[in-house]
């Protein structure tokens, strides 16, 4: 007798997926295996085996009512929660609400948001939004809340933004929003203009340590010796298994700092690690050596203090920028 057919299927759970190596229950998180499948952020059925959920096939999300309700103005895929917090909704809805929409969101136990309904609104969403498709001041119209005024000045910078062909971020405007609600367009340009030679001074700090770094290397491809050790340390750290190749522990290294990486891919002949992660919805990119996971590159604008950081400090970093209103991201993909 097969003994195997009485201990049946293995459980399988409807999860949502954000991105990343994992995936969260309400009692444990789990190592995503993708299997065959090309997963993308959403809802999907998984397999538990031990400690790994394997990804079967994509699902319909399952009811969130029991989760708690964060409400909010909606922008840009993020909800402005009052005057000044804002959070990124990692699972939207098929359909975008409208910019200044009432909404609410559940917050899953990884504490990700993911979207719930759209609220009804009244003549101070309607009157935010016609000003913000004018692109003047909002002004002194009457019932605006402080999570609606904010919103209108995530949205107008958003919008300009666009128009002006620059990158940012809602997080990026927040020590503005009031300003710029005040305002308009004039304000956004004038802040855009200062955000961007803050980037532009960055990037040249970046390209200078690049070219330190570079020739860092080649002084160490001189020597011989060097060579021979680095080949054989990392023949004993590729021995040890799949956990031990950079990308896998520069994941173990965010995990721990509450940070989701999203991806990571060896550069500089193998002597650099670039490693995309999220920091509490927002999306950054850092560059950082192999060996010591020294910060080469951080992707904000940091004015020098990258040089004592590892990448496990990198997510705190991130959040004092975001806490402080000072965040300027200056590599995207």
């Amino acid at each position: 007798m097969d003994y195997k057919s009485f201990l049946g299927d293995k459980p399988t759970l409807v999860l949502p997926y954000f991105g990343g190596t994992r995936v969260d229950t309400k009692e444990r998180r789990l190592q995503v295996e993708a299997g065959d499948q090309q997963l993308a952020p959403g809802w999907w059925r998984w397999k538990i085996e031990g400690r790994s959920a394997v990804a079967k096939k994509p699902e319909s999300p399952i009811d969130l009512s029991s989760l708690p309700a964060v409400r909010g103005h909606y922008v840009s895929g993020w909800i402005v929660v009052d005057g000044r917090k804002l959070e990124r909704i990692a699972l939207p809805p098929d359909d975008e609400p409208a910019a200044l929409s009432r909404v609410t969101a559940r917050r899953w136990y990884s504490n990700d948001l993911i979207f719930d309904t759209t609220e009804f609104e009244d003549d101070a969403e309607l009157a935010a939004r016609t000003a913000l498709e004018e692109r003047r001041p909002l002004g002194d119209t009457k019932g605006v809340v402080p999570s609606l005024r904010a919103a209108f000045g995530y949205a107008l910078g958003m919008l300009v933004a666009r128009e002006l062909d620059i990158e940012a971020t809602p997080r990026e405007l927040t020590a503005h929003v009031v300003r710029i609600a005040d305002g308009g367009r004039e304000v956004v340009t004038a802040i855009f203009t200062a955000i961007l030679e803050q980037r532009r001074r960055e990037a040249e700090e970046a390209r200078r340590r690049a070219e330190e770094e570079a020739r860092r290397l080649e002084e160490a491809a001189r020597t011989a010796a060097a060579i021979e050790a680095a080949k054989h340390a990392r023949a004993i750290v590729r021995g040890k298994g799949r956990r031990h190749d950079p990308e896998s522990r520069a994941d173990d290294v965010l995990e721990k700092a509450g940070a989701r990486m999203l991806s990571a891919r060896l550069v500089a002949r193998g002597q650099q690690l670039d490693v995309t992660y999220e920091v509490d919805g927002t999306r950054i990119m850092s560059l950082v050596a192999v060996d010591s996971f020294q910060v080469v590159d951080p992707g904000i604008c940091l004015s020098g203090a990258h040089r004592v950081l590892t990448l496990d400090a990198m997510p705190s970093v991130v959040r004092e920028a975001i806490e402080e209103a000072h965040l300027n991201i200056t590599r995207r993909s």
